[in-house]
Protein backbone atom coordinates (compact mmCIF):
# COMPACT_ATOMS: atom_id res chain seq x y z
CA UNK A 1 0.00 0.00 0.00
CA UNK A 2 1.32 3.43 -0.94
CA UNK A 3 -0.87 5.52 1.36
CA UNK A 4 -4.52 6.16 1.88
CA UNK A 5 -7.53 7.81 0.27
CA UNK A 6 -9.82 9.69 2.61
CA UNK A 7 -13.18 10.82 1.36
CA UNK A 8 -16.85 11.08 1.96
CA UNK A 9 -19.95 13.18 1.72
CA UNK A 10 -22.53 15.20 3.58
CA UNK A 11 -25.74 13.41 4.58
CA UNK A 12 -29.09 15.02 5.31
CA UNK A 13 -31.26 12.48 7.16
CA UNK A 14 -34.36 14.70 6.88
CA UNK A 15 -34.31 14.43 3.08
CA UNK A 16 -32.32 11.16 2.93
CA UNK A 17 -29.95 12.93 0.53
CA UNK A 18 -26.20 12.90 0.04
CA UNK A 19 -23.98 15.65 -1.31
CA UNK A 20 -21.82 14.10 -4.03
CA UNK A 21 -19.10 15.38 -6.36
CA UNK A 22 -19.25 15.19 -10.17
CA UNK A 23 -15.68 14.70 -11.35
CA UNK A 24 -14.49 16.63 -14.39
CA UNK A 25 -12.44 15.48 -17.38
CA UNK A 26 -9.17 16.90 -15.97
CA UNK A 27 -8.52 13.73 -13.96
CA UNK A 28 -7.36 10.31 -15.07
CA UNK A 29 -9.15 8.62 -12.16
CA UNK A 30 -12.89 8.17 -12.79
CA UNK A 31 -13.42 11.19 -15.07
CA UNK A 32 -17.02 12.43 -15.40
CA UNK A 33 -18.30 10.08 -12.68
CA UNK A 34 -20.11 10.96 -9.46
CA UNK A 35 -17.99 10.23 -6.41
CA UNK A 36 -17.17 11.22 -2.87
CA UNK A 37 -15.22 14.36 -2.09
CA UNK A 38 -11.71 13.38 -1.09
CA UNK A 39 -8.15 12.62 -1.98
CA UNK A 40 -4.91 11.09 -0.83
CA UNK A 41 -3.57 11.75 2.64
CA UNK A 42 -0.64 14.16 2.89
CA UNK A 43 2.34 14.09 5.22
CA UNK A 44 1.48 12.97 8.73
CA UNK A 45 -2.28 13.52 8.38
CA UNK A 46 -4.69 11.09 9.93
CA UNK A 47 -7.53 9.88 7.69
CA UNK A 48 -9.98 12.21 9.50
CA UNK A 49 -7.66 15.19 9.06
CA UNK A 50 -7.26 14.40 5.37
CA UNK A 51 -11.05 14.21 4.94
CA UNK A 52 -11.52 17.53 6.71
CA UNK A 53 -8.81 19.17 4.56
CA UNK A 54 -10.37 17.82 1.37
CA UNK A 55 -13.83 19.08 2.35
CA UNK A 56 -12.31 22.50 2.94
CA UNK A 57 -10.39 22.50 -0.36
CA UNK A 58 -13.27 21.14 -2.42
CA UNK A 59 -16.27 22.89 -0.78
CA UNK A 60 -14.92 25.58 1.53
CA UNK A 61 -16.30 23.76 4.59
CA UNK A 62 -14.72 24.07 8.00
CA UNK A 63 -15.47 20.87 9.88
CA UNK A 64 -14.66 19.77 13.42
CA UNK A 65 -13.42 16.30 14.28
CA UNK A 66 -16.59 15.78 16.33
CA UNK A 67 -18.78 16.16 13.22
CA UNK A 68 -17.00 13.48 11.20
CA UNK A 69 -18.56 10.01 11.31
CA UNK A 70 -16.60 6.98 10.12
CA UNK A 71 -18.52 4.88 7.63
CA UNK A 72 -15.91 2.24 6.74
CA UNK A 73 -12.37 1.55 5.65
CA UNK A 74 -10.81 -1.17 3.54
CA UNK A 75 -7.90 -1.87 1.20
CA UNK A 76 -8.36 -0.55 -2.34
CA UNK A 77 -6.29 -3.10 -4.20
CA UNK A 78 -6.89 -1.47 -7.61
CA UNK A 79 -5.17 1.72 -6.45
CA UNK A 80 -2.73 0.21 -3.95
CA UNK A 81 -4.11 2.39 -1.15
CA UNK A 82 -6.32 2.06 1.88
CA UNK A 83 -9.74 3.74 1.54
CA UNK A 84 -11.38 5.58 4.45
CA UNK A 85 -14.97 6.75 4.02
CA UNK A 86 -16.63 9.33 6.26
CA UNK A 87 -19.74 11.45 6.34
CA UNK A 88 -21.07 14.51 8.13
CA UNK A 89 -24.69 15.15 9.06
CA UNK A 90 -25.62 18.45 7.43
CA UNK A 91 -28.55 20.50 6.20
CA UNK A 92 -26.37 23.11 4.45
CA UNK A 93 -27.75 24.34 1.17
CA UNK A 94 -25.68 24.09 -1.99
CA UNK A 95 -25.55 27.91 -2.01
CA UNK A 96 -23.55 27.87 1.24
CA UNK A 97 -20.68 25.98 -0.42
CA UNK A 98 -18.22 26.77 -3.21
CA UNK A 99 -16.92 24.05 -5.52
CA UNK A 100 -13.12 24.14 -5.52
CA UNK A 101 -12.56 21.49 -8.17
CA UNK A 102 -14.57 19.19 -10.40
CA UNK A 103 -17.52 19.71 -12.74
CA UNK A 104 -20.39 19.95 -10.24
CA UNK A 105 -21.83 18.83 -6.92
CA UNK A 106 -25.37 18.37 -5.69
CA UNK A 107 -27.70 17.01 -3.05
CA UNK A 108 -29.12 13.74 -4.39
CA UNK A 109 -31.65 11.42 -2.72
CA UNK A 110 -29.76 8.26 -1.77
CA UNK A 111 -32.01 6.00 -3.86
CA UNK A 112 -31.29 8.13 -6.94
CA UNK A 113 -27.59 8.35 -6.09
CA UNK A 114 -27.40 4.56 -6.33
CA UNK A 115 -28.52 4.84 -9.97
CA UNK A 116 -26.00 7.51 -11.03
CA UNK A 117 -22.95 6.93 -13.18
CA UNK A 118 -20.85 6.76 -10.03
CA UNK A 119 -17.69 4.95 -9.02
CA UNK A 120 -18.11 1.38 -7.81
CA UNK A 121 -16.69 2.26 -4.41
CA UNK A 122 -19.09 5.21 -4.04
CA UNK A 123 -22.07 2.95 -4.74
CA UNK A 124 -20.82 0.25 -2.34
CA UNK A 125 -20.20 2.76 0.45
CA UNK A 126 -23.61 4.41 -0.03
CA UNK A 127 -25.28 1.00 0.20
CA UNK A 128 -23.41 0.48 3.47
CA UNK A 129 -24.78 3.82 4.71
CA UNK A 130 -28.32 2.61 4.01
CA UNK A 131 -27.67 -0.68 5.81
CA UNK A 132 -26.00 0.79 8.88
CA UNK A 133 -27.03 4.44 9.35
CA UNK A 134 -28.96 3.92 12.59
CA UNK A 135 -25.95 2.21 14.19
CA UNK A 136 -23.59 5.06 13.24
CA UNK A 137 -25.38 7.86 15.06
Amino acid sequence: MIGFFSGGFLYNPKTNSVLLHKRDGNTTINPHKWAFFGGLGEGEETPVQAFMREMHEELGLELSVEEVIRLCDYPNLERGTHRYSFYVISEKSKDEMVLGEGADFDWIPVEKALLLDATDKTIADLKLLLETYDRHI
